[in-house]
């Protein structure tokens, strides 16, 4: 009897965390695709409410550059995207931290050429809850070559 109940309790609370998982998920999908939609339209104000303001970018020029919100518009926003899309393939949750991996297609006009040039890039960004709110601290973007 003694082991029936540990093994209702176990899958009880198994289940739970589960579940509990499964919504920070959905919520960490939505918030990446509300993070793109930001970028694509310039938008600062959403920006600055999704990005920690020590949020840290690997980006896929091989520059480590911390992403000052009060200079939000000159590093990440200069050039003209044209399409940005994302694809979330794994989210990992572990508490108050969130790790999202996947695939990106981002075209943006090429100044000098004043033509459209596409790139696929892998990602992983990392969300943290801070004061109830998940931020995005960091990212890790990288060209896939062709």
């Amino acid at each position: 009897m003694k082991k029936i109940i540990i093994a209702s309790c176990l899958f009880f609370f198994g289940y739970h965390l589960s579940a509990q998982n499964s919504t920070v998920e959905n919520e960490i999908k939505n918030l990446e695709q509300m993070e793109v939609q930001a970028v694509l339209h310039k938008d600062t104000t959403t920006l600055k409410k999704l990005w920690d303001k020590d949020y840290i970018v690997n980006n896929p020029e091989n520059k480590i550059v911390l992403a000052k919100l009060n200079s939000i518009d000159r590093p990440v926003l200069q050039k003209q995207r044209t399409d940005f899309s994302r694809v979330v393939e794994k989210v990992l949750v572990n508490g108050d931290i969130a790790i999202s991996m996947g695939k990106e297609i981002v075209t943006s006009m090429e100044e000098s050429t004043k033509s459209e040039k596409t790139i696929e890039r892998r990602y992983t960004n990392i969300w943290m809850k801070k004061e109830g709110l998940w931020k995005l601290v960091a990212r890790h973007a990288n060209k896939i070559c062709q």
